[in-house]
Parts: C-alpha cells; structure tokens; sequence
C-alpha cells in the first residue's frame, strides 16, 4: 500500500464526525444513566450522523468538489449545515435535560465552528486537525490527565494531511492548537456557569 492511500485511509477513519461519535460514546455511557439510549441517538445524531449527511448533499448537489471540501472557497457551506446541526443538538439536549458533560461537549462545537468557519474566510485551517483536539480535550477536562496521550492520534492525522497536501504544517499546528484552547475553556464554562 502506498503512502497517499495510507494517508487517505486516516484521513479518512480519523475525520471530525466519527470521532465526535466516538467522544460521546463514553460519555453517555459514563454519565447517561437510566436515560442513555435516548441521549446517544440524540448526540450521535446531531453530532456525526447528520453533519456527515449533510456533507453529502453538499457533494452530490455541486456545492463542494469532494468530501473533504479541500477547496477554502467550498468550506463555508459545510461549516454552516453542520453548525446548525450541533446547535439543533444542544437545545435537543438541554430539552431533555441532557447531563452537564454530554450537553457541554455539543456546545463546544457549535462555538469551535463558528470560529473555524470565520478563519476559513480567509484562510485554511484544518478541521481534521481540530477533530482530533477538541474531543480529547473534553475527555482531558473530564477524566483527568491519563487520557492525555490521546493527544498522540493528531499526529499521523498531521502527517495524512501533509501527505495529500490538504494543509500546510501551521494550519494543521493552528486547527489544533486552537480548537483544543476553546474546548477547554469552554467546557470549564459551561459545567460550571451554564449546564448546572
């Protein structure tokens, strides 16, 4: 197997929706309760299966010229169906009266979007990259430092993302960096102030 079909296998594996659905996995299960069926359907909704739909509509309509959206100028429509999926999703959770944790992390990325969607206007920054942070700052936050070395599976994402010549090395660096910054301050926010 080659190099570009490696990379495009983790590119593909490691994408921001099926690691959404992978972070909220353990917390529903950590923190649902009797009520965790319902609140995975709804996070695994909102949050992967819906944001992936969408991408697809986008696709097959012409709006994007692949999946990824690797094109700066195609990526504003993506942000935008997405967005609008997670915010449906956490005023679905705060409805049903979601636990502090679950509903945190699915606002996290309504703002981690909006903020992404912003810089994209003028410059590309990775969303892979920020797939990978965000979600494991969140668990970081949650579960203490032992999850920590979860950080590591941003790097062969880095390494994908180079590899298909996607992003440069800073907008990899900055989409990481970034988002992981805004999902911990967030989280610490919301558990705290906001979804008590």
């Amino acid at each position: 197997m080659n190099r570009a079909k490696i990379a495009s296998g983790i590119s593909a594996v490691m994408n921001a929706p099926l690691l959404t659905l992978a972070t909220f996995l353990p917390l529903v299960y950590l923190y649902g309760g009797e009520r965790w069926p319902i609140y995975l359907t709804v996070s695994s909704l909102f949050g992967s299966v819906l944001p992936l739909v969408g991408v697809y509509v986008l696709l097959k309509r012409g709006y994007i010229s692949d999946f990824y959206a690797d094109k700066r100028e195609e990526r504003f429509l993506p942000f935008l169906s997405t967005i609008f999926c997670y915010l449906v999703g956490t005023l679905a959770l705060i409805y049903l009266k979601a636990p502090a944790p679950i509903t945190a992390l699915m606002a996290c990325y309504i703002i981690n979007g909006v903020v992404l969607a912003t810089i994209t206007l003028k410059w590309k920054i990775s969303i892979h990259a920020s797939g990978v942070t965000s979600p494991v700052t969140a668990l970081v936050y949650l579960m203490g430092s032992r999850l920590a070395p979860l950080f590591l599976l941003v790097l062969p994402v880095m390494w994908a993302r180079m590899e298909l010549k996607a992003h440069s090395k800073w907008q990899l660096t900055l989409g990481a960096i970034l988002s992981s910054l805004l999902t911990w301050i967030q989280m610490a926010f919301y558990i705290n102030h906001i979804f008590i």
